[in-house]
């Protein structure tokens, strides 16, 4: 009997180990859903692209989409607008603010691997510094009187001719591959097959055009394999071009597309209606006021007064025009600063809604409530000269449905206005300074520097101070601010023109717009920062995904989330 117990006892720790692996197997592992790499997003986009190229995408929100995701430049801008480090590992500015010193990083390539150096940067500049530059003037005159020097392959060197704090916002342009375009002129630059077929340099890469009937009808984004930095999740990015907003929004009701950007109001109910949809929300990098014309030849005397203009700001419900006409997107503003900024203003004076105070300051300044013959309506006046004037708007329905509210709270104070609708508001009546009141919408691009608006130099065309707001203190703090790139000094004097103008009133301000972004709910972990520019909305899309996995939940932390 003894020879059977050893192979018994094996033959029993079999079973028992057996048993052991089988309970184990039986007891339910608890598992996640992560994001996994791969899918396709697919945008509806009203328009069609020309220029995938950093120095012409300035123009129009399609090409920029593109050259955001494709291209990158020494520097970008972040949430708040403020200059960060991108192609650039570092850079110095001289004590005098004259001269700035970029060092690139070594590990950034082009798409096709080769890397870039300052002499991409060079070739770059000089695109944008010839005279036939075809893109904008105003970048290429900022161009024009920058020295550009290469110290050595990976450092370059700008000299400004004086200082300029803004200047940083420049180096936010995109590189070109002096490899793929050496020898091209700037006068060509809109005419090369480049432009639908770039080598870039950012986090993507075109992997397809598709045409139709000589017009762009879709785009096919693939990672960049060689960008440093993080890697998108999504596999593929498609934007579908069509030729309006309603053919996109009829796209995406079809499930024919995933996202649509720039919703316009008039389709935000009906968006809101489409199962399985998100409308995002953010704030644009733009305000909208009402202009005021303050010279004396205008033809509306009266609002040279600043007790008139306090009034009519006191005398308007603004947050009504957001709610009522806007449909809630927009919000209030009390200054030319966009919240969120670094350069804005919270403690800014605000103006709320007080027809009562708007009445104290008509009679403070000698105003008195008259009956006009022969429509009996009563209406400020000051010996013998009515409060009476022209609205300006342009010709679009959400404008002008906003500047006849905003012409009918004036009326009920007693004041005369008359809306005028226009083809083209800055060239034929701001620019020659033919105008009455105006509702304008202004972007600040970038560094939120408001001297080309409200400097007095600015006063004569071409300048752009267009209601002539002349202003000693108000001058002297803009170019202060413009000399020094402290941040804490610049603050201070911005927040002096803030505060200074909020008690001058050479414009009203109405209210932030806000951009609307629909996309389905299959697409996870979109997030939408403030907008400087509206391709802003694509800041976060590397951790966009659509498709998912399931792993165990012991191993989740160490998944990146």
């Amino acid at each position: 009997m003894r020879s059977f117990r050893l192979p018994l006892l094996l033959i029993a720790i079999g079973v028992v180990a057996v048993g052991f692996v089988v309970s184990q197997l039986l007891v339910p592992r608890s598992t996640v859903t992560v994001p996994d790499v791969g899918g396709t997003y697919i945008e509806g986009v009203a328009g069609a692209p020309q220029y995938i190229n950093p120095l012409l995408c300035q123009l129009h929100d399609e090409d920029r989409d593109l050259c955001s995701l494709v291209f990158v430049g020494l520097t970008r801008l972040n949430e708040t607008g403020e200059v960060v480090p991108e192609l650039a590992s570092s850079w110095e500015i001289s004590a005098d603010g004259i001269t700035y010193t970029f060092k690139l990083r070594q590990d950034a390539r082009w798409q096709d691997g080769q890397p870039i150096t300052a002499d991409d940067v060079l070739f770059t500049t000089r695109l944008l510094q010839n005279p036939d530059y075809p893109g904008r003037p105003d970048i290429s005159a900022l161009w024009q009187s920058v020295t550009v020097i290469k110290v050595d392959a990976s450092t370059v060197q700008f000299q400004l001719t004086q200082p300029l704090a803004p200047f940083l916002d420049f180096t936010t342009i995109g590189l070109l591959p002096q490899h793929v375009l050496s020898g091209t002129s700037s006068a060509n630059l809109n005419q090369l097959p480049f432009n639908l077929q770039p080598v870039g340099n950012g986090p993507w890469r075109v992997a397809e055009v598709n045409t139709s009937n000589s017009r762009v009808a879709a785009i096919a984004l693939e990672p960049n394999n060689n960008y440093y930095g993080p890697k998108p999740k999504l596999s593929r990015l498609v934007f579908r071009y069509y030729p309006n907003a309603q053919a996109v929004f009829e796209a995406l009701r079809a499930g024919d597309i995933d996202g649509m950007g720039n919703l316009p109001l008039s389709l935000v109910k009906r968006a809101e209606a489409i199962p399985n949809l998100t409308i995002y929300s953010a704030t644009k990098s733009r305000y909208a006021a009402l202009f005021i014309n303050l010279r004396p030849d205008s033809g509306a005397i009266a609002l040279a007064d600043k007790s008139v203009r306090l009034a009519l700001i006191h005398a308007l419900d603004r947050e009504q025009l957001v709610r009522d006409v806007l449909g809630g997107q927009g919000v209030v503003a009390n200054t030319p600063f966009i919240p969120g900024t670094w350069a804005y203003d919270a403690g800014v004076t605000s103006y709320p809604y007080d027809p009562e105070r708007a009445v104290q300051y008509l009679r403070s300044a000698g105003y008195e409530l008259a009956t006009v013959a022969p429509s009996n309506i009563s209406v400020w006046q000051k010996n013998g000269e009515p409060i009476a004037f022209t609205l300006l708007t342009q010709d679009d329905l959400t404008r002008r449905t906003l500047a006849e509210a905003v012409a009918r709270q004036w009326r009920d104070l007693g004041v005369q206005v008359s809306v005028q609708p226009v083809r083209n508001l800055v060239r034929d009546f701001l620019s020659p300074r033919q105008f009455q009141v105006a509702l304008v919408e202004s972007l600040v691009d970038g560094d939120p520097d408001p001297y080309p608006i409200w400097h007095r130099s600015q006063i004569v065309p071409p300048g752009q101070n267009y209601t002539g707001f002349d202003n000693a203190d108000a001058s002297e703090w803009l170019e202060k601010a413009r000399l020094t790139s402290d941040r804490a000094t610049r603050f201070e004097y911005y927040r002096r023109f803030q505060a200074l103008f909020a008690e001058e009133m050479p414009a009203i301000p109405l209210y932030y717009p806000t951009y609307q972004y629909a996309i389905s709910t299959r697409v996870k972990r979109v997030q939408i920062p403030p907008l400087v520019y509206p391709s802003d909305r694509l800041r976060t899309i590397s951790e966009w995904y659509v498709n998912v996995k399931q792993i165990l939940a012991s191993e989740a932390t160490a998944q990146p989330q």
